[in-house]
């Protein structure tokens, strides 16, 4: 490879293809053989999957071993067999999504959004029948697991019909958004009774204070300020006096009664449900919205958890992405030590001081510029806290002086000489920009690219003064970013 060759810098996303087979065993693909690492998929197996009953939100764990990592790949999930509702109705169930790895014994599955054994959706009822892992290997490889039989009891729910932003387009339930962004929640509980005026259900929706933005009218004059927590958990309840479903939004007209911790502040008006701020020292923040159901009468409860993570509209994405530019030649940084007659043990110190300067420069892609607005020249008013995406100051100087790697001892044998020598390698670290819509859609608008230095000692020893070094020679694998 010449220092003439021009190398683009080019992060492909991985497509989650989920693979189907119609019936019988399912074809495996192994690929186009190990990689540089020696990765090579294998045939996950399953022993077991916990719980047996399940509620929308509930998770599903299954164990086993040799699930792909993150890393190579990802592990799919698929349900196959039939489905018994409670009203006596029957349905095939063919369903695969994508698990969550946890280690290579361990995968999950969260039912969400909704029953999704039911061709409606809300529906109780019993799913019999197999589930199946794949490995889906990065390399283009796919191996399945042998079936494991299961039985799964669907649980009364409460089910998500509405979780997003307000006046959008977007989806009935979304699980990412933005700061600053009125919501509006709507849920259904199935397995339960429809309420009544005189027997009502009871919907009990609680927020943390740190993670939204909230305000109340009284309706008395009141000040919420001097009454309303800063952190904490607040709890609104709302008796629902007909059907099944509670809703509550930014601005909406409903009054409902506030609760802090042990103390009633009454019925209130919620004139603002917005997502909260990010940390400055974040580019996201994962928050909830709990919402438990009460039925008083048969005292019953249903629990559920409305997960979200709010984006800033760019962030930072780096997973630690390092690709080598250029090697320098070695410097010699040290005078000629000879071992004398018996040898002699030496430790590296600075002959001749070095310092490089970290510098970050952007590539934009400019194909997205149709879905999200236009990208500013300058690229620091996105928002981005680059330092903290990285995990290094992005302007700071490296120095040979106060480099850890730099801590090396040896040996000299006797009548040898010795000599230390200092390699410089430049380093990018490549980050891709990601754009996020108030739907959870998320465009790659670029990468962010670091240029980064590291510096790699040598003791070279040999019978002549100066030994030479055994560091690769000098070579440039890619040209600068432009």
């Amino acid at each position: 490879m010449s220092g003439a060759n021009t190398f683009k810098l080019i992060l492909a996303g991985a497509t989650l293809m989920l693979a189907t087979a119609c019936g019988g065993t399912e074809e495996e693909f192994t690929g186009p053989g190990p990689g540089p690492s020696g990765w090579v998929n294998k045939k996950p197996s399953l022993l077991m999957a916990t719980p047996s009953a399940l509620a929308v939100g509930d998770t599903l764990t299954v164990y086993g071993k040799d699930f792909v990592d993150r890393a190579h790949g990802v592990v799919v999930v698929r349900f196959k067999g039939t489905y018994y509702d409670s009203k006596g109705g029957t349905s095939a169930v063919d369903y695969q999504t994508k698990a969550k790895f946890e280690n290579t014994g361990k995968v999950t599955w969260d039912m969400w959004p909704n029953v999704v054994f039911s061709p409606t959706g809300d529906k109780l009822g019993r799913f019999v029948g197999q589930v199946t892992l794949l490995n889906q290997g990065n390399d283009g490889s796919y191996k399945y697991s042998a079936a494991l039989p299961v039985a799964l009891t669907v649980k009364p729910s409460i089910i998500p019909r509405v979780a997003r932003p307000m006046n959008s387009g977007c989806a009935s339930v979304v699980s990412h958004t933005l700061e600053n962004q009125a919501m509006a929640f709507t849920v259904e509980a199935i397995g339960l009774r429809e309420a009544t005026k005189d027997n009502p259900l009871v919907f009990y929706w609680t927020f943390m204070a740190e993670q939204w933005k909230v305000a109340f009218d009284y309706g008395t004059g009141m000040n919420p300020d001097t009454v309303f927590p800063k952190q904490g958990a607040f709890v609104i309840e709302d008796r629902v006096t007909k059907g099944r479903v509670s809703t509550i939004s930014d601005g909406g007209p409903k009054n409902f009664l506030l609760k802090v911790g042990s103390d009633m502040l009454g019925s209130t008006r919620l004139k603002e449900l917005k997502t909260g701020k990010i940390p400055s020292a974040g580019n996201n923040m994962p928050i909830t919205a709990n919402v438990v159901v009460v039925d008083p009468t048969a005292s019953k409860s249903i629990r559920l958890t409305l997960k979200l993570v709010i984006h800033r509209k760019a962030e930072l994405d780096y997973r630690g992405e390092m690709k080598m530019g250029q090697r320098f030649p070695p410097q010699r940084v040290s005078g000629c030590m000879p071992g004398q007659d018996i040898g002699r043990d030496v430790v590296y110190s600075e002959g001749s001081h070095e310092s490089r300067s970290r510098a970050i420069s952007f590539n934009w892609n400019v194909g997205v510029g149709g879905n999200i607005a236009p990208i500013p020249s300058n690229p620091f008013a996105l928002g981005i806290n680059f330092n903290v995406g990285f995990g290094v100051n992005i302007n700071s100087q490296i120095s040979t002086d106060k480099s850890k790697s730099l801590q090396l001892s040896g040996h000299i044998l006797p009548s040898e000489y010795g000599s230390f020598y200092r390699q410089t390698t430049k380093w990018y670290r490549i980050g891709k920009i990601m754009v996020h819509t108030k739907c959870g859609q998320a465009y790659h608008a670029g990468n962010a690219i670091v240029t980064d230095w590291t510096f790699t000692p040598e003791l070279a020893t040999g019978p002549t003064c100066p030994p030479p070094s055994r560091l690769p020679k000098a070579q440039v694998f890619i040209k600068d970013p432009q």
